[in-house]
């Protein structure tokens, strides 16, 4: 009897773990999965015209709207109210888009290395969004539901894993929801680094309103090698050209025919939203609608965003420019008061003296660093377009201090998406070619190309084609090598970093814990700090090395 009882005993534990195990995997596999169905968004009907593109004089066309290449380049005109200028940007850049998913998919794994965590990241993102679409407006929702009709007929890849529209809503909502990821702990997140610059008056060359940015995204390769400049004609608004991505129908830098340039730069602040209208919508709405300063700010002000941002604002004929500082909790306005003015990640002014989210990205962000960097490169001298584009292609430290590449605390770190400036007046944009903003600077305007001479490209690019790339994937290896004890194969690979960067504080630190001579470890640690590392916890680990020598 007494064997008897314990073979029930122990039949009900293995019941109850079996139990505890299926309850394990539903939350795990059936929450997340849940999560993704109610995010599945009905597509409106559109009409399909059943055309195809069809190539002639050098470009791809479809009805009034066409697709060329300019250098390195793609530039897409569309034409048309919502729905055509949707299925024109499907059918014309399908294959492009689905290229563009495939990096992103890449770079999510690499974010979100674990296939449960992905699972639930995925769900949960799906689930926060189930009520995305209607923060979007009916004509926003046409033009994506044809873009996706016509990308669906030609090269949707990943149409079994979600329908295709669906995909398209939450790809607008990319930039805000990659903001919460930066400070998740399941995440590897990269970190924020855009930075704006205005010039006039005594500061700008003709006299004009000067402008550009640096929009760094590291949500892989193809958003710098496939930015696309889309030029608009649409059937209500005005005329605007945007540098986006394949797919996008919002947009985040832009130039309109009444001479005003809009561009986000992300930022933080205390207050918070589940869901919301996508900022990269708000832009485009902008764009093509606003003719004055004013107008465009009021519609940021007056969105219900669900991240917080520094959206820049310059008018060409106003002569003026402002920054709107808005979030779910409020909004405020930064103008420009003098005759020059750098955005970078933070908001300013007695607004936000209390806001612990801005206090916090101010003592352990970079942003502080780039705005010194760029203030100070702005008083240096009048500006023109193509002093502009060297203040953002700018990797030195303070001072013109040498820190080598790839340090986030500078201005262009080699992780840029793109780099745009403008002249708004003139109604000119110039868009860099790869890589990171360092290639030639082409012109377009309200049409697409202009015939005007590219700015030059920057002495470096040839410098960072040879060597970036190598030394980011050497300097994962050595770290990896470091963790796992390895420190011989780490000094080997540490020299051949300082050879490739040898003003980068990463690169010596790496080489001063692959050695066993603590003299030399110390005086590595020493250069390490004097290269300035990039961020505060950076700065602290550095420094930690150094306090366990004494």
């Amino acid at each position: 009897m007494r064997e008897e009882g314990w073979l029930r005993v122990w039949g009900l534990m293995r019941a109850t773990a079996a139990w505890a195990v299926l309850l394990l995997a539903a939350l795990v596999f059936a929450v997340p999965a849940v999560g993704l169905v109610m995010g599945l968004v009905a597509p409106p009907l559109v009409a399909d015209p059943g055309t195809d593109p069809v190539q002639e004089d050098g470009r791809i066309a479809w009805g009034a709207s066409y697709r060329e290449r300019v250098g390195s380049i793609e530039h897409l005109h569309l034409v048309g109210d919502a729905e055509t200028m949707g299925y024109a940007h499907g059918a014309l850049m399908g294959e492009r888009i689905a290229a563009l998913e495939t990096d992103l998919l890449r770079t999510f794994t690499e974010l979100v290395p674990s296939f449960l965590l992905r699972h639930l990241v995925l769900g949960l993102v799906s689930f926060n969004n189930r009520s995305l679409a209607q923060h979007f407006t009916g004509r926003e929702l046409r033009e994506l539901a044809a873009m996706g009709h016509a990308h669906a007929r030609r090269s949707d890849l990943y149409g079994s894993m979600s329908p295709g529209f669906t995909r398209a809503v939450q790809y607008h909502a990319l930039h805000d929801a990659s903001q919460y990821m930066i400070d998740n702990p399941l995440v590897n997140a990269p970190q924020v680094g855009c930075t704006a610059v205005v010039a006039r008056g005594a500061r700008s060359r003709s006299g004009r309103i000067q402008v550009g940015r640096l929009f760094d995204f590291e949500g892989g390769n193809s958003f710098d090698l496939d930015k696309v400049v889309i030029s608009y004609d649409p059937q209500e608004g005005q005329k605007f050209v945007s540098v986006v991505w394949p797919g996008m129908v919002g947009a985040v830098t832009g130039l309109n025919e009444s001479g005003i340039w809009i561009s986000v730069n992300s930022s933080v602040s205390d207050s918070h939203a589940v869901s919301g209208r996508p900022v990269v919508l708000v832009v485009r709405e902008a764009l093509q609608f606003a003719t004055t300063l004013d107008q465009a700010a009021q519609l940021f002000e007056q969105a219900t965003l669900f991240v917080s941002a520094n959206i820049v604002i310059v008018s060409g004929d106003e002569d003026a420019a402002l920054v709107v500082q808005v979030g779910p909790g409020g909004s405020s306005r930064l103008p420009l008061d003098g005759d020059s003015l750098a955005i970078t990640n933070h908001f300013r002014g007695p607004a936000w003296d209390q806001d612990a989210a801005t206090a916090r990205r101010l003592l352990e962000g970079t942003s502080p660093k780039r705005l010194a960097r760029a203030e100070q490169l702005l008083a240096a001298r009048v500006h023109d377009s193509a002093s502009l584009l060297e203040v953002l292609r700018n990797r030195l430290g303070p001072d013109g201090q040498d820190i080598g590449f790839g340090n986030r605390g500078t201005i262009n770190a080699w992780i840029g998406a793109h780099l745009v400036v403008a002249d708004p007046r003139a109604q000119i944009l110039w868009v860099c070619e790869p890589s990171h903003g360092l290639g030639r600077a082409l012109a377009f305007g309200m049409e697409g190309p202009l015939d005007l001479q590219p700015l030059p490209a920057s002495d470096e690019l040839l410098w960072h084609e040879r060597v970036a790339s190598r030394f980011e994937s050497i300097l994962d290896e050595t770290r990896g090598m470091l963790e796992r004890g390895e420190y011989d194969q780490a000094a080997v690979a540490a020299e051949h970093l300082l050879e490739l960067n040898p003003s980068s504080f990463a690169a010596y630190e790496c080489a001063a814990l692959a050695t066993a001579d603590l003299t030399e470890r110390r005086l590595l640690l020493e250069r390490s700090l004097e290269l300035l590392p990039a961020y505060p916890a950076d700065e602290a680990r550095v420094r930690a090395h150094l306090d366990a020598l004494k």
